[in-house]
């Protein structure tokens, strides 16, 4: 019995060891996405087989188009309420941990000629109804969204990040275990 309950608080330990490790590393993650230090971001977090398919150079210069758009001013913020699982998925040489959170966004849209109404129906249908708000004192469309995403690592200790769309599940089944996938529906 004595076994039994050290051999249980091993496992439990190692488990919260895990767990802590890739809240830790994520927020460092979201941390040079939302400073707009990307290059950082890919090299030490970014799914090595996911950039693969989408090269690091494609992804920078896509984020920078993105957070440095004339168009529009977007904010990204810290994750909030950020849940690691304790379910561990082993596939070949790698370890999956899924990871959900809520993630604020805030977007200014600097295209005259349109109505803040029309983007807020537009933003509410693509997120959802009690999702978006539009501060007029500010200008900026506040945005909730909850988000999933997988960790995963080949040594337990260096996590690399991929965050979940659910049109790209196509493409993430090339080397994301699809038993995991299909858990995030």
């Amino acid at each position: 019995m004595f076994l039994f309950l050290c051999f249980s608080f091993s496992v439990l330990a190692f488990s919260q060891n895990i767990q802590s490790d890739i809240d830790s590393q994520f927020r460092d993650f979201s941390s040079l996405i939302e400073n707009k230090n990307f290059g950082k971001a890919l090299d030490i977090f970014g799914n090595e087989d996911f950039l693969k398919i989408f090269p690091k150079e494609q992804m920078i210069a896509l984020m920078d188009q993105m957070f440095n758009s004339k168009d529009f001013d977007l904010k990204i913020h810290q994750p909030e309420n950020l849940i690691v699982s304790t379910d561990i998925i082993k596939d070949k040489n790698n370890t999956f941990v899924k990871l959900s959170y809520k993630q604020n966004l805030e977007m200014k849209f600097n295209m005259p000629g349109i109505k803040s109404g029309q983007l807020l129906s537009a933003l509410k249908a693509e997120f959802g109804d009690g999702q978006v708000d539009y501060n007029e004192s500010t200008g900026f469309f506040e945005v909730r969204t909850i988000k999933d995403a997988v960790a995963n690592s080949s040594d337990l200790k260096n996590w690399k990040f991929t965050i979940i769309e659910k049109k790209q599940i196509p493409i993430l089944k090339q080397f994301i275990p699809e038993s995991f996938l299909r858990s995030l529906n």
